[in-house]
């Protein structure tokens, strides 16, 4: 089967539009937490859930399918396509690539250590066929790592492809727990990160203590950005702290606001203090300026 590839911008190229009825996009999650997208020419169908080979860089593949797409909307660049649906056999060479991985980064180590190489190994990728091994590994600085490539691949007869990644990928890929005791977010079902900013932990009035909004990785946790836009939206309801509102006929002074519950603290003076809803607050709410100007009407 020929494999129809994806152009620059991400959509399928020349192909026969009297079966694009029958032709199927998904995307694909390797052992390594990599995605990439592939098509599906034959006459079986893919179900998410499925294990699947595929044709992967001059050999074979297996993954897990957790999206489908529709073949006419623009996606990822297409790299490879549907082999087959996984086989016992498939299943369990993909199990004793693990052993293999784990000895192929032992190697790997004790040549990097030989060679005084300032580099942090993280994971090891075989394809199904053992064709092809992916390094991951994190380095303050690009590294010259041709020896090391030339060592590994005399060793085990395969194609070496080192890849460098950042630390929030390293974490992904090494997996484990974050501070809320459940398994880290982009190691169970982000795809991709998104920038985040110690401004993002000021808007949601968090100290920005590292020990408090870091994640394993060492940088800002993932999850603040979850409830960014709830924060952003109330920061626009509710009136600052210290700030005064005059209801009715009397100026009060903001002295605590809770988003969860929707209310507003409001207190006279050092004594009288009262609680009120937030929409009720705005209600009753009355422009400081205007009442001032009925109150001291200016002279002519």
């Amino acid at each position: 089967m020929n494999c129809v590839s994806g152009n620059g911008n991400g959509n399928i190229g020349d192909y026969d539009k009297e079966r694009s009825s029958a032709i199927e996009l998904f995307r694909l999650l390797f052992n390594s937490k990599r995605l990439d997208t592939f098509i599906n020419l034959s006459d079986k169908p893919v179900s998410v859930g499925d294990m699947i080979v595929v044709s992967a860089d001059r050999g074979e593949d297996i993954g897990i399918v957790i999206a489908k797409y529709n073949p006419r909307d623009p996606v990822a660049s297409i790299i490879g396509h549907f082999l087959r649906k996984a086989t016992p056999d498939d299943l369990q060479k993909n199990r004793q690539n693990r052993e293999f991985e784990r000895k192929v980064l032992k190697f790997c180590k004790e040549r990097v250590s030989t060679r005084s190489m300032d580099m942090k190994l993280t994971s090891c990728e075989s394809q199904l066929d053992r064709r092809k091994l992916r390094i991951y590994f994190t380095a303050d600085q690009r590294k010259d790592f041709r020896g090391l490539v030339r060592d590994l691949a005399s060793k085990f007869h395969a194609r070496i492809e080192m890849r460098q990644i950042g630390v929030r990928d390293d974490a992904r890929q090494k997996n484990g727990m974050g501070l809320c005791g459940k398994r880290l977010c982009c190691a169970s079902y982000l795809s991709h990160f998104r920038s985040i900013t110690l401004k993002t932990a000021r808007e949601q009035d968090l100290a920005p203590n590292p020990s408090k909004v870091s994640g394993v990785c060492g940088r800002l946790m993932c999850c603040l950005n979850y409830e960014t836009d709830f924060y952003r939206k109330a920061s626009k309801l509710y009136p600052q702290l210290d700030s005064r509102a005059r209801i009715g006929k009397r100026e009060w002074k903001v002295t605590a606001v809770d988003i969860f519950r929707e209310t507003v603290t409001l207190q006279m003076g050092d004594e009288e203090e009262k609680i009120m809803d937030i929409e009720k607050f705005h209600r009753k709410k009355k422009p400081l300026k205007k009442l001032r100007d009925k109150v001291n009407p200016q002279q002519d």
